[in-house]
């Protein structure tokens, strides 16, 4: 970004340069300055400035942009002529390819809405050059173009996106040049599609209720409430996750978001260590829950076995699908996007536990589970 600029103002502009170009920053005759930092806690913190433009956000170390987010602050300046004032008013630009779909890049773009931030995209058809004098229906681009080249004014050459094409994969094709989706290698449920699993879907009366929890305290206690029709398609149709809560509080708050009232739940399930004595109250999750009316079951499982009965919902062998999840499940399809395996792997097979995207999916897991086992057993009588 930094050459971009300062091969911008010698382009007829160094008439507002107030001094020589260096490598690490300029100033200009009007008091501003540019200056490039390092991305390092020591560079970032203690900084005081206008405005902060941060490249490939997607690649920054978490605690170093987090530092970032305090070194912008608006400046008042009094004007020469009047004795009136001026604003220049601060900001943060994050720009990046979203290469992860839990990457850093990811949650910015997710909670840009709630901080009320612009969110500004682009791809290969704002940057390529306009195409002249080329057959559409023999250029490799045209799956991805459909004309779009036409009307194009950058300038990225025609012949080495096609060439970037030919030596990437689809998934990173996507990923880094048509910015359609993340690359979803590391993904654990890489078939899950929030525009084919994600609909409303209300509380029907004549289907039976579950409800699966996860513990938590510090990281989230999640309660998620289920439903299967006729065809065995599962319906989530709610969750509720909160941080720092005691359980009598989340029993209170499971027992009023239930529909029709606790009669109405054929069962609730939850993770097996929740039957586990506390070392401090002398008793346990499971118990508590009980006492307070909440009559939770539970089976012991491996993780893999849990995460293959979701992927058997989320697509079968026969590409059917019987996962369905109503928009008001936020964490849910969130942690169903983003939960994923460590980067560098040791040895281990099993998905990260970051204490956010596996809390919700391990309260699903624990249904899957439970309900899989009840669905199977029969009873007669003699």
């Amino acid at each position: 970004m930094y050459q971009y600029l300062t091969g911008f103002l010698r382009n007829g502009f160094e008439r507002f340069l107030a001094g020589p170009v260096r490598k690490a920053g300029c100033q200009f005759t009007n008091g501003s300055a540019v200056d490039v930092l390092t991305q390092s806690q020591v560079s970032v913190r203690g900084q005081h400035i206008q405005k902060l433009r941060c490249d490939e956000v997607e690649l920054f170390d978490a605690d170093v942009f987090n530092a970032a987010k305090f070194t912008t602050q608006s400046l008042v300046r009094r004007s020469d002529s009047g004795g009136g004032t001026d604003t220049i008013i601060a900001g943060f630009e994050s720009i990046s390819t979203m290469h992860k779909p839990y990457g850093l890049m990811q949650k910015i773009v997710s909670s840009a809405q709630q901080l009320n931030a612009h969110v500004f995209k682009w791809c290969i058809w704002e940057t390529i050059e306009k195409c002249t004098g080329r057959n559409c229906s023999q250029c490799p681009l045209w799956g991805d173009c459909a004309g779009r080249a036409k009307q194009a004014t950058g300038y990225l050459r025609i012949d080495d996106c096609i060439t970037q094409m030919r030596r990437s994969s689809k998934a990173a094709w996507e990923a880094e040049m048509l910015c359609i989706k993340p690359n979803l290698e590391n993904v654990v449920f890489d078939q899950f599609d929030p525009n084919v699993h994600v609909r409303p879907i209300d509380y029907d009366a004549n289907l039976p209720l579950y409800r699966s929890l996860d513990f938590g305290f510090a990281n989230p206690f999640v309660c998620l409430w289920i439903q299967i029709d006729g065809k065995g398609v599962v319906r989530v149709i709610d969750e509720y996750v909160r941080s720092r809560a005691t359980i009598d509080v989340h029993a209170a708050e499971m027992k009023s978001r239930t529909p029709g009232g606790e009669s109405r739940v054929i069962s609730t399930f939850c993770d097996p260590a929740g039957a586990g004595a506390n070392d401090v109250t002398g008793t346990s999750a499971v118990r508590e829950l009980r006492s307070l009316g909440v009559n939770v079951r539970y089976r012991r499982s491996g993780i893999a076995e849990g995460i293959e009965l979701i992927r058997r919902a989320v697509r079968a062998g026969d590409s059917k699908s019987r996962l369905v999840v109503s928009p008001r499940c936020a964490r849910l399809i969130e942690a169903l996007t983003c939960y994923h395996y460590p980067d560098t792997p040791a040895g281990d097979e099993l998905p990260l536990k970051d204490g956010v995207y596996d809390h919700p999916i391990d309260a699903l897991r624990h249904f899957f589970v439970n309900f899989e086992r009840t669905a199977n057993t029969k009873h007669r009588m003699y």
